[in-house]
């Protein structure tokens, strides 16, 4: 499992916004994909980064989020980025290509549900209308009787 996987997600993005704002400072190569780095954050010294990029939970960070435990945090993403900018470039492409994926996904549904409801007969659009009205969120029904102007007397 490469290290992009072990992080959450929220440290992946939080990692590449401090890749971008360049807060990793002294980056090191002690040997073969062993690195060392300062990356800035919100104390007021440096937090120690040792990033194993071969082994990712083997990495350490001396934030209060990592320190002691075996977490992929924002700042071990960040020196992996900095360490490895063709990795940022990749973790774009895969971003771009999933959101076309969701995008053509989520089309083919509405035109599969506007397909299906073009087949629908009236007393079944009536039922489905009725059961979204009063099954679904209460902001939905409140919707629909201000858009209707239902809601006077």
């Amino acid at each position: 499992m490469g290290l992009l996987e072990c992080a959450s997600a929220a440290s992946v993005w939080r990692g590449r916004d401090y890749y971008e704002d360049k807060k990793v400072k002294n980056l090191t190569e002690i040997s073969d994909g062993i690195f060392t780095a300062d990356v800035i954050g919100t104390a007021s010294e440096p937090y120690i980064v040792n990033l194993d990029a071969a082994h990712p939970r083997k990495s350490t960070c001396n934030c209060p989020h990592a320190d002691g435990k075996r977490i992929v945090c924002k700042h071990i993403v960040a020196t992996y980025f900095t360490a490895y900018p063709e990795e940022v470039i990749r973790f774009h492409q895969e971003c771009l290509k999933a959101q076309e994926e969701e995008e053509a996904w989520e089309e083919e549904l509405y035109d599969r549900v506007q397909a299906y409801i073009g087949h629908m007969k009236k007393n079944e659009l009536q039922q489905a209308l009725l059961e979204l009205l009063f099954d679904g969120p209460e902001w939905q029904f409140e919707r629909f009787v201000r858009d209707h102007d239902l809601d006077e007397y």
